[in-house]
């Protein structure tokens, strides 16, 4: 199986793992079987670029994609497959990194798919990013969060919340904007309903509902709510 067929099967089996609710087992196994394994880890962090607009010009995109090949030349002898092919094996999606298979797997049949493959590929690269352009891969948005305030509040998560996090980076803004409103409500609804005889008590009690009610929507945020009212209940 070429490495754009395996990631695409990857990638599918944790979109659809939110859906079926067994998120939390699979991101366990991906950290396992390709985070955890240098060869799949490099080659993924590779694919991952070569399939994102980085706004570099002509000469520096040709540059970046033959060192690119050449470090996927190296890896691609001492790639182990054989554990996430077995986890991913009932996946069934269409290859979403098929220019970079072309780039990378090139036969004597194949030279015209090659260049059309690094064309395309170059043309990605070369692209300007949007400032409104969404997330294209959920492993990145989970793995790949540089914000340091965000990174600190991710290390300071258990587990569970954690994995929530991962759900929620997964959905839709709309949609999610729509449940913070409504988890507002329920939480402050919660919150006032406590009967504190502890004017200390009372006081934090109303700093937290003034803070909910200014807080504006944003997945962080909702992560936070949503930990505070399941801990409520």
């Amino acid at each position: 199986m070429r490495f754009g067929e395996l990631l695409s099967r990857i990638e599918k089996k944790l979109v659809d793992s939110y859906v079926n609710e067994s998120i939390k087992d699979d991101l366990k196994n991906f950290k396992s079987l390709v985070l955890n394994n240098k060869g799949l880890s490099s080659m993924y962090s590779i694919y991952n670029q070569l399939s994102s607009k980085q706004g570099i010009d002509k000469e520096t995109g040709e540059l970046f994609i033959k060192e690119s090949l050449r470090q996927i030349e190296k890896i691609i002898p001492t790639l182990e497959t054989k554990k996430v092919s077995e986890w991913v094996s009932g996946v069934v999606c269409e290859n979403q990194y098929q220019n970079i298979d072309k780039m990378v797997y090139v036969g004597a049949n194949t030279i015209l798919e090659s260049v059309e493959g690094r064309k395309q590929v170059l043309d990605t690269i070369t692209s300007k990013k949007t400032v409104t352009e969404s997330v294209k891969l959920p492993l990145e948005t989970i793995y790949g969060i540089a914000n340091r305030q965000v990174e600190r509040f991710i290390n300071e998560m258990d587990e569970t919340s954690k994995s929530d996090l991962a759900r929620i980076l997964m959905t839709e803004d709309v949609e999610l904007s729509k449940e913070y409103e409504d988890l507002k409500s329920k939480t402050i609804d919660t919150l006032s309903s406590l009967n504190e005889n502890d004017e200390d008590t009372k006081n934090k009690l109303d700093e937290t509902i003034r803070q909910i009610k200014t807080d504006e929507y944003s997945k962080i945020n909702y992560v936070r709510l949503f930990n505070l009212y399941n801990n409520l209940i």
